[in-house]
């Protein structure tokens, strides 16, 4: 019995910690049944034996308690107020091309401008759709909505000195019309003054058909000297100003219902003073010399990096690499209010510097350390500021308090009229050689300039495109992937309907081999020289420092290298005006890069993607059976004024242009705005071509 009693009592010992630690708060304790092995005496036929005896025991276990994962609070950042008249913007995704407000078509030179620059009218506060005199001091439109009369602001003064007059005005837009650099802003100039059938890529292609010559026997240096005068006068014919009445006159081909939106934009309203102009070498406004200024490269203006406009701001200087830096304009005409509690005088903030720099944790070291008051922030790295966020606002104006500690004042939310695709080329120009495309041919190394022309290629492309892990992962969950060209919420949106591609490896798979690139009539699973067993090679471009652009370019190159090991895609970023310049070339195969609105209408997305005049449409250069498509679907729904019949339109358009796979449709991002605390002023107008730094005067910057 000796044996038995020292295993029960060693059997106590065991379970006395456990029955103890169940007596504590701790989780509920479950009942199991364990069994022992102990050894007990026993006495068979008056003999002595010892034997093994199993007993079942039920005993009493509490799991250990997990300790609570505990986080830790972020690391206390306090940035320090510094230079109390400056406003240091922190950009990463690119500089701008040029500062010449008729030549920029691109966010960071508009967003620049803006400040410098100023039209006939502006933006009513965050309203897009609402205008204020700016330039102008009232206007008045016919009933016809073809004659728009402006009155010009006397006593208005550029910042080189000169004096405002209408005839610069007209000048201005004279200019504008007649630089017509090609994929520029200025397709919806010729547009609104001669019709949609004029919308044209340039000036030159637009001069061309105004004359009645067929493009394909007709360059633009064949026409004569009368034929450029005949040009140049039409033009003039559309603006006209009167400086001794002091108005403008616009006369319009069709109503505009956006023509106050353009008016306000500085591709048409960024004003110059048409002496000053003259007198440093640009066009002096005769129509005889006209077409020595037409098409001009980025750096080919005289406003390519010097400034003379009427804006709050001044242009101090632009040293490409390093920073653009604006001065107040203490001379500033406006003595009242823009609106109610608005700004007026001069500039409160009266030094601006503007640095791009692509390279995340530095820009995030400045903003700690109060350096910069806004920093571009691609939506992966908003979790690392979410815990600092001390006041938290939205596109409605209205804020809440969020983190008493934090230090920073966001702006979430935010709907952004704005996608992002990624854009085949389906006829790449390879003219005097071009790395993007590898070998340039379907051996393995490259790929031939029309491998976007197969349909089956775009589809698979498309197939390949993980986009649930582009919107979780490039857009931090803030975002929706896009349908076609028109975005969620404007006429033409399929509301309901999925969009027709989602990531499926194994459709993928199928359209690459149904593929036909080398054009022999045996579909590429079943031909040896072909794109599934030969493999490819080409470059996809993306513009530098654009961090969600650069992620989007890795998910697409990961889901087609994962179904094939012979496809080989390079992942390159570019300068943003290299890029653009390449773009504008045809050079690229593929690139990802989006579309801001320029006023809000379907036809302002369907025209610049799909037309073969649009910005995107004509580098997206398809093949003449689908350009002839879409132009003439684009053409019936600007014509169409009834709504319901405009919308059935561009629902088509929306429709057809996922099944032809123009390009990958990625995604509609909501955006967000970082500040410094010290901010106070802003507030978010999605039409400013770069929200944060695009209308500085309304900004002021107070010590915490």
């Amino acid at each position: 019995m000796l044996n038995k009693k020292l295993a029960i009592l060693a059997l106590v010992v065991m379970l006395a910690p456990m029955v103890l630690a169940a007596c504590a708060p701790s989780p509920t304790p479950i009942v199991v049944k364990e069994t022992s092995v102990v050894k007990e005496t026993v006495v068979v036929e008056l003999t002595p034996v010892e034997v093994t005896k199993v007993v079942e025991v039920e005993k009493v276990v509490t799991a250990t308690p997990v300790p609570e994962e505990v986080t830790p609070p972020p690391p206390k950042v306090s940035p320090q107020f510094k230079s109390p008249d400056t406003f240091l913007v922190v950009t990463g995704a690119g500089e701008p091309e040029t500062l010449d407000p008729a030549w920029t078509y691109e966010t960071a030179g508009s967003a620049v401008e803006m400040n410098i620059y100023e039209g006939l009218v502006f933006f009513n506060r965050e309203r897009t759709d609402e205008f204020i005199p700016a330039l102008a001091t009232e206007w008045e439109v016919s009933d016809d909505g073809l004659t728009w009369t402006f009155k010009v602001r006397e006593g208005v003064k550029f910042h080189k000195g000169g004096t405002l007059e209408p005839h610069d005005v007209a000048y201005t837009n004279h200019r504008a019309l007649l630089q017509g650099r090609i994929d520029g802003p200025h397709w919806m100039t010729y547009e609104a003054f001669f019709g949609s059938d004029l919308a044209l890529a340039s000036i030159k292609d637009f001069a061309i058909a105004y004359l009645g010559k067929d493009p394909e026997q007709v360059t633009f240096e064949d026409l004569t000297a009368d034929e450029l005068v005949q040009v140049c006068e039409a033009v003039k014919e559309k603006i006209v100003a009167d400086d001794e009445a002091g108005t403008v006159v616009y006369h319009l081909n069709q109503p505009t219902p956006w023509f106050p939106t353009l008016l306000a934009q500085s591709f048409l309203g960024g004003i110059v003073d048409q002496e000053w102009m003259a007198e440093n070498g640009d066009w002096d406004g005769d129509c005889a010399t006209w077409q020595k200024y037409a098409d001009p490269g980025a750096e080919e203006t005289i406003l390519f990096n010097q400034a003379n406009g009427t804006g709050p701001y001044m242009l101090d200087h632009w040293t490409p690499g390093e920073e653009i830096v604006l001065v107040a304009n203490e001379n500033y005409w406006r003595t009242e209010p823009m609106w109610e509690g608005g700004p007026s005088g001069p500039p409160q903030i009266k030094r601006v510097v503007i640095k791009n720099i692509d390279e995340w944790g530095t820009r995030l070291a400045m903003f700690e350390a109060g350096d910069a008051d806004y920093i571009y922030t691609p939506a992966q790295y908003r979790p690392q500021l979410e815990p600092y966020y001390k006041t938290v606002c939205y596109a409605d104006g209205t804020c809440e308090e969020a983190n008493p500690e934090g230090y920073i004042q966001v702006w979430r939310d935010l709907p952004e009229p704005a996608m992002t695709p990624a854009q085949f080329n389906w006829q790449i120009n390879v003219e005097g050689g071009n790395p993007f495309v590898g070998s340039g041919t379907l051996d393995g190394n490259g790929i031939p300039p029309d491998f976007f022309s197969d349909i089956h290629i775009r589809k698979a492309f498309n197939y390949c495109f993980d986009f649930e892990t582009m919107i979780k992962d490039a857009l931090n969950g803030e975002g929706i992937q896009a349908q076609g060209p028109i975005i969620q919420g404007m006429m033409g949106y399929r509301e309901g309907e999925k969009p027709l591609y989602s990531y499926d490896p194994a459709k993928c798979e199928e359209e690459f081999k149904l593929a036909d690139v080398d054009k022999d009539g045996i579909p590429a699973g079943e031909d040896e020289d072909d794109v599934w067993n030969k493999g490819f090679y080409l470059q996809m471009a993306y513009n530098t420092g654009n961090e969600t652009r650069r992620l989007a370019s890795e998910i697409l190159k990961a889901g087609l290298e994962a179904v094939n090991e012979k496809f080989s895609v390079a992942v390159v970023g570019m300068p943003w005006p290299v890029l653009l310049s390449n773009r504008r070339a045809q050079k690229l195969p593929i690139y990802v890069g989006g579309w801001l609105e320029d006023y809000h209408d379907p036809h302002n997305w369907v025209q610049p993607f799909l037309s073969s005049q649009g910005a995107y449409g004509r580098v997206i250069n398809m093949t003449p059976e689908y350009a002839q498509k879409y132009d003439e679907l684009i053409a019936k729904g600007v014509a169409t004024t009834d709504p319901e019949e405009r919308r059935k339109i561009y629902e088509e358009i929306q429709l057809e242009a996922q099944k032809d796979a123009v390009v990958i449709w990625m995604y509609q991002a909501l955006g967000r705005i970082h500040f410094q605390e010290w901010i106070k002023g802003f507030y978010y107008n999605p039409a400013y071509p770069a929200a944060d730094h695009s209308w500085i005067y309304a900004l002021s910057k107070v010590a915490p």
